[in-house]
């Protein structure tokens, strides 16, 4: 999830001078609305809300204990089960649900600045949420795994799991907390600035993914056409992968205007580290531009990465359709994975938009 909008409104609200008090998931059994690492800040008494915890009677029992908070620093814990009869009116998910409560005054708000902060540049860190029972709300940001390891007193990081953007309960004899990485956002980068480029970017934007656009031509690429973008590259094809720094985090979108500037640009993407890469178009063109670079002493380990034709399969046919169907597949691999796991797809598994 991103939360840097979340940090933001607790930092601005603090700022004024007023209360916050901050919801999280922070562990969770069996099927529940609400995901570990779910956040929800409340203020202004409780009548305004950032973020969700996952909707329903608990995110509105939560706003209740949150607004309750706000009259002095403190931290609660709450459970729920949700596993009641289907006439229950906390519904039918059948798991279970805990959420920590943190009241805050304007003596916080360096720490929230700080996650601002980071949030925003991009660095990695973890933030470490003491749990405890009607005390002070107690959070570190700490910058690297071995200091939450000696902090939580655990002897070796291997118990935690891999690190994504949700976090984990911590529990030993001497502390419980919740442990959660501040990641640095995906990256898109869009190649080419037109009509689908621009849907991409809005939906991607959404789901909470960096946006860079590169193209050619100024009048295309430009803020007034994209207000989501992160960053805007005005550059030759040939040249432009010189100023873009792609690394596994970062999944490549190639929707140029033509075949020439999609297979100068594929040749570039094939040969980077980006967790993907993917390109509009119909199997008869992918097809003639990956035999192109076959040709040209490609490795097919390295041509066998892309995601041609692009996008989930939904039968798309306007440009907003197209984007939301590479917006899908974006959201799949970074969620679920590539499929190397049980065998790399070819280009005729992989039906797309194009």
């Amino acid at each position: 999830m991103d939360n840097l909008a979340t940090f933001q409104k607790a930092a601005s609200v603090l700022e004024e001078g007023h209360p916050v008090a901050l919801v999280t998931v922070v562990s969770t059994v069996g099927s529940t609305p609400g995901k570990v690492g779910y956040k929800m800040l409340v203020h202004d008494e409780g009548r305004r809300t950032v973020g969700t915890v996952g909707g329903g009677l608990v995110e509105a029992k939560m706003i209740e204990e949150a607004a309750a908070t706000l009259g002095a620093p403190r931290s609660r814990l709450f459970h729920f089960d949700l596993g009641e009869t289907p006439d229950d009116e906390k519904g039918i998910c059948g798991g279970s649900v805990e959420l920590l409560v943190e009241a805050f005054d304007a003596t916080a708000r360096p720490l929230f600045e700080e996650l601002c902060q980071v949030a925003k540049a991009g660095d990695a860190g973890m933030l470490v949420s003491i749990i405890s029972h009607d005390d002070l709300p107690r959070k570190l940001l700490v910058k690297d795994v071995e200091s939450v390891v000696k902090m939580v007193g655990m002897a070796h990081p291997a118990p935690l799991p891999a690190w994504d953007d949700t976090g984990v309960r911590v529990t030993t004899e001497d502390m419980d907390a919740f442990v959660e990485p501040l990641v640095e956002r995906p990256c898109l980068i869009l190649f080419g600035a037109g009509h689908v480029a621009g849907h991409v970017a809005r939906f991607a934007k959404s789901v909470h993914f960096r946006i860079v656009v590169c193209d050619d031509r100024a009048e295309y690429a430009n803020a007034s056409r994209f207000p989501e973008a992160d960053r805007i590259v005005v550059e030759d094809f040939s040249r432009v992968f010189n100023r873009l720094q792609i690394d596994e985090r970062s999944y490549l979108v190639i929707v140029t205007r033509g075949h020439a500037h999609d297979q100068i640009v594929l040749e570039r993407a094939v040969r980077t580290n980006a967790r993907y890469v993917g390109m509009i178009g119909s199997k008869r063109k992918t097809l003639t531009l990956l035999e192109n670079l076959r040709a040209q002493g490609l490795p097919k380990e390295r041509l066998d990465r892309v995601y041609a034709p692009i996008g989930i399969a939904i039968g798309a046919v306007t440009a907003e359709e197209i984007a939301l169907s590479i917006v899908c597949e974006l959201v799949k691999v970074r969620r679920v994975g590539d499929g190397s796991e049980v065998g790399h797809m070819t280009l005729s598994r992989r039906g797309g938009a194009l």
